[in-house]
């Protein structure tokens, strides 16, 4: 038994995953110390509902920044997804510091419970020592290509030999192209085959939080949306209600752009870049929704997010040229 997926970052913005056949869908979360894939929740988002098996990934800066350091910034950005898909380091910056790679990969473990998997090519694998990596249990996603010649839906005859490795005795997964095209999608993607059924999957995801807590639930709002609510306050752990029991109230702020997620506390949504904190609670719904555009953001993916097409949001926005939307800019989406 075996499946079939893709793994995606910012390249493939403008990818609809409902109109592909894939068992899986790796999604790139991070990178270094200061990068976000500003794609990567509407992706992850859209692929849950699709009921796909999800992963998500780090790409490693690690000839720039400590292992501790990456792996707290991968933490602190993924948290919601833990227990949810696969977390995995993406190697091929400074491929010869096993040791860095070892370190981050405890750091995710020892934090989140949970052991990631991680990517490299066949000849990484096979030229350095990673037998601590693969003793600890450190699944391995490998990469290895026949060619660049386009492989059209998943074609077995065209993948070429299969990797071979030594260290782990077995691999949890090949990318066998960087060149695979699927029907729905017109752009190159990166195809894998997963070796195992879904429960293995599962198994792999393992369980970010002790038996007795809930796992990780979607948080209703995301970065970019404008809201209004009753209440904001001054800390994300605040409580929630009136002092004495909750820290005082910002006065005269009632509406703003959600900058920051802080998932797990009770106040997650950071307004403003730092004005004041809100929960779900304090939102007030409104039949008339609005998203706030940011850097990257094109009209067809905002179109995409919220359920409706671009045609759809030109017009209720009276915009004469879809293409010239700018960070900032607030759209109507309903």
């Amino acid at each position: 038994m075996s499946l079939l997926g893709i793994d995606i970052s910012s390249w493939q913005s403008e990818l609809d995953l409902s109109q592909i056949i894939c068992d899986f869908v790796i999604v790139k979360a991070t990178e270094g110390a200061d990068y976000i894939n500003p794609y990567c929740e509407c992706h992850f988002q859209k692929a849950c509902l699709l009921n796909k098996k999800v992963g998500f990934y780090h790409f490693a800066r690690n000839s720039i920044n400590s292992a501790e350091v990456e792996a707290d910034y991968f933490i602190s950005n993924t948290r919601g997804y833990f227990g949810i898909g696969i977390p995995i380091l993406d190697w091929e910056d400074a491929v010869e510091d096993v040791t860095w790679a070892l370190t981050w990969l405890q750091t995710v473990e020892r934090k989140m419970g949970v052991k990631p998997m991680i990517y490299m090519s066949e000849s990484v694998v096979n030229r350095y020592d990673w037998t601590d990596v693969a003793r600890a249990g450190y699944g391995l996603w490998v990469a290895k290509y026949k060619g660049y010649d386009p492989i059209y839906n998943y074609d077995t005859a065209n993948r070429g030999s299969e990797p071979n490795i030594c260290h782990w005795p077995f691999y949890a997964m090949w990318q066998f192209t960087s060149t695979g095209y699927l029907n729905g999608y017109s752009g190159k993607l990166d195809c894998n085959v997963f070796y195992g059924d879904i429960m293995a999957w599962d198994r792999y995801v393992g369980a970010a939080a002790s038996p007795a807590e809930p796992k990780p639930k979607y948080l209703k709002y995301k970065v970019g949306d404008y809201v209004t609510f009753g209440s904001c306050y001054v800390s994300s752990n605040a409580k929630i209600g009136w002092p004495p029991n909750g820290e005082a109230l910002i006065p005269d702020i009632n509406e703003g752009i959600i900058t920051a997620i802080y998932e797990g506390t009770n106040n997650p949504y950071l307004i403003n870049e730092g004005m004041c904190f809100i929960n779900e609670g304090d939102i007030q719904e409104s039949k008339e929704e609005f998203y706030i555009v940011q850097s990257g953001d094109t009209l067809s993916e905002i179109a995409m997010r919220f359920g409706t097409t671009y045609h759809y949001l030109a017009q209720i926005n009276q915009l004469e040229d879809s293409n010239l939307i700018y960070p900032g800019q607030k759209l109507k989406v309903h």
